[in-house]
């Protein structure tokens, strides 16, 4: 009896010892460390069962190493800031380039001389009060004005040349406007004043007309001089053709005279009846002007004396007149 007790507990300790060593891990567990959003690490255990079908999965499907960079690449995009400044920026250097060539388009010449006090202003302003100074750009709908002891050259863009004695106001109503015939329109305006001018740029294709409140000039190729006061105005050709009118409208339809042809009125002498009062039409008229001839009207737009005039008469030996033929010869006109 004794025996068998003994042999019950030694087959019960052997069972206890046995059942400890099964309680053992079959293998080492591995930990693997993760990086996380926050910066903080963490463990997490990860059995080699695990480490082969990860290792597995990854050798089987390449794109699952190439997924983030995929990824990256989508979220990499340009800044739509960035874009829309580009796009602004773009659209001023367009704007700019068109202001620019605008503004050529507007400019028909220079100031390229200026003495004493010279002003401008936009026709329909009514006082002057912009300085003018040399290398001012010259445009169209523009009025100039000299004060005493002043004068001003205008070298336009077809080198005509326009010059401004003291006391003279032109108005630049139009340079080379291009009309509904595809021809080039100017026109000036001689409010007051004495002006001398060079004009090259008449053709067929340049229409270039001279004006006053009463009679219109054409010009072609012509070296000429226009003085404008109170009651008189003066047109003097020194070269080229003239083709003046006080009926502007009509002058190309109206047959030319030569000044050649004109006559003075003969004055009757002695006592008359005096007709009562009536309306008297202005007689229309239309004259060539050529090398060294004159013409001048009065404010009623009446012809008063034209014919030839000399060189050496006491009004071309003034300082305007000489100083206006040293101009010339400087730059080459006749």
């Amino acid at each position: 009896m004794r025996y068998v007790l003994l042999a019950i507990i030694l087959t019960a300790l052997t069972c206890q010892v046995s059942c400890k060593s099964d309680d053992k891990p079959a293998t080492p567990v591995q930990k693997e460390t993760v990086q996380t959003d926050a910066g903080t690490v963490s463990e997490a255990p990860v059995s080699e069962v695990d480490e082969k079908v990860l290792e597995t999965e990854i050798t089987q499907n390449p794109e699952v190493k190439k997924e983030p960079e995929k990824n990256i690449a989508q979220v990499v995009q340009p800044e739509p800031a960035k874009v829309e400044s580009q796009k602004d920026k773009a659209v001023k250097e367009t704007d700019k380039k068109v202001q620019t060539q605008a503004k050529q388009a507007d400019d028909k010449g220079i100031v390229s001389y200026v003495e004493g006090n010279v002003r401008k202003k936009s026709i329909e302003e009514a006082d002057f009060k912009t300085n003018v100074s040399e290398k001012t750009t010259v445009k169209s709908r523009e009025s100039y004005k000299t004060m005493i002891k002043s004068r001003a050259e205008l070298e336009l863009s077809e080198l005509d040349i326009i010059r401004l004695a003291p006391k003279t106001t032109v108005d630049l109503v139009a340079l080379y406007e291009e009309t509904k015939d595809g021809k080039q329109k100017t026109d000036i305006k001689l409010a007051e004043g004495d002006l001398w001018a060079q004009v090259n740029s008449s053709d067929d294709k340049n229409e270039f007309m001279m004006d006053t409140d009463i009679a219109a000039a054409a010009i072609t190729g012509t070296n000429f001089r226009m003085s404008k006061d109170g009651e008189l105005t003066e047109m003097k050709v020194y070269h080229g053709e003239v083709k003046i009118s006080n009926a502007r409208e009509k002058m190309d339809k109206m047959s030319a005279k030569s000044v050649k042809e004109f006559t003075a009125p003969k004055q009757t002498m002695g006592p008359k009846q005096v007709a009562g009062p009536k309306q008297v039409s202005l007689e229309e008229w239309v004259y060539i002007v050529k090398n060294m001839q004159k013409i001048s009207f009065d404010k009623t737009g009446k012809v008063v004396s034209a014919g030839e005039f000399k060189a050496d008469d006491s009004d071309e030996k003034t300082d305007w007149v000489e100083w206006n033929k040293k101009r010339d010869r400087k730059k080459g006109l006749k």
